[in-house]
């Protein structure tokens, strides 16, 4: 139901100043370092969460007050929607906003990975001469080549549409939650494009392989030993999802062996990564990695989190938009 009086809106995370100017407009706000942030838990009508955790025993301190909980950007994993569906808070994220940035580095990567980029330059930074055969006789152009997408989504779609355009790249999405919608987007965008049934399919027939689906106890350790020894030797593998999707110690393994080429990471079990915990990983010459930016550039932050305050304005007049069920 619509909330009749002014809500009061807390941010578990910062917000620039246009952000705050526009939820000024529709509610009161209160930011991090702001008095009587601490209060949250009872005194909120609704939430704003970027990347913090929402845990159960967070839910059990949570007044009946609290109604809305905006998420900034589209993952939910980190937090207990069950519980706060059971208390009728509703939760709603923003599928869609930050796709082109998440696609982008998406993107980069797979260039970085294919052309050994930043392993040449780290060693040219150390002193090393690399001659041009060797800085290049590890290298793969993308030019014709396929794209594998698990994920085709928001996220999937954009960088598929991107790898089309800019390589002539063929196209295969593994999605068997893919909306009507979607389906029809991509049959638009991308004629071509071929939708298969498994990962069995998908897999041999990729030379990039692109993750994009959220972490879920279906989706854990979805590419494991057996999924990187289907792929191409020649293959690279990409995650700009989440963490655990990819089993680290599998891949790693597969690296060392030269199972496949190479990988991009910007996602990790843990975050930030570390070089104690992910040194097989960080260390290895054919892995490019950093700490889940897909989504972290100034200008998308901001976008981001004016979704989530238009969101959670449209919510309390009784719109809501995007409501997450699991």
């Amino acid at each position: 139901m619509p909330v009749a009086i002014r809500p009061h809106v807390f941010s578990l995370y910062p917000l620039d100043e246009e952000t705050i100017a526009l939820a000024e407009r529709s509610f009161r706000i209160t930011c991090p370092g702001d008095e009587g942030h601490e209060l949250w838990y009872t005194k909120a009508d609704g939430i704003m969460v970027r990347s913090q955790r929402v845990t159960p025993e967070d839910v059990a301190k949570i007044g009946p007050q609290l109604k809305f909980l905006g998420k900034h950007g589209v993952g939910v994993d980190a937090i207990d929607v069950k519980g706060l569906s059971a208390k009728g808070v509703v939760v709603t994220n923003t599928p869609g906003v930050n796709a082109t940035a998440v696609a982008e580095l998406a993107l980069t990567l797979a260039l970085a990975v294919a052309r050994n980029v930043p392993f040449i330059d780290r060693e040219i930074r150390a002193g090393k001469t690399i001659t041009k055969q060797a800085g290049g006789e590890g290298g793969m152009q993308l030019t014709g080549r396929t794209l594998g997408l698990i994920g085709g989504g928001n996220i999937g779609f954009t960088l598929g549409k991107m790898f089309h355009g800019a390589f002539g790249a063929k196209i295969i999405v593994y999605d068997p939650h893919l909306s009507p919608a979607m389906e029809s987007a991509w049959t638009a965008a991308i004629p071509s494009y071929r939708r298969v049934t498994s990962l069995d399919d998908l897999l041999p027939a990729s030379d990039v392989v692109s993750v994009h689906v959220p972490l879920f106890d279906s989706t854990r350790d979805m590419i494991g030993a057996r999924e990187l020894r289907l792929m191409k030797r020649s293959a690279v593998l990409i995650n700009t999802a989440r963490g655990g999707i990819v089993n680290e110690e599998a891949l790693a393994q597969a690296l060392d062996e030269g199972v496949i080429l190479g990988a991009g990471l910007d996602a990790f079990s843990t975050e930030p990564p570390t070089l104690a915990q992910f040194s097989s990983l960080i260390n290895h010459p054919r892995v490019v990695s950093t700490p889940h930016i897909g989504a972290a550039s100034l200008d998308v932050i901001s976008q981001t989190a004016k979704s989530v305050v238009e969101h959670l304005r449209d919510a309390f007049a009784g719109n809501i938009r995007d409501e997450v069920k699991l």
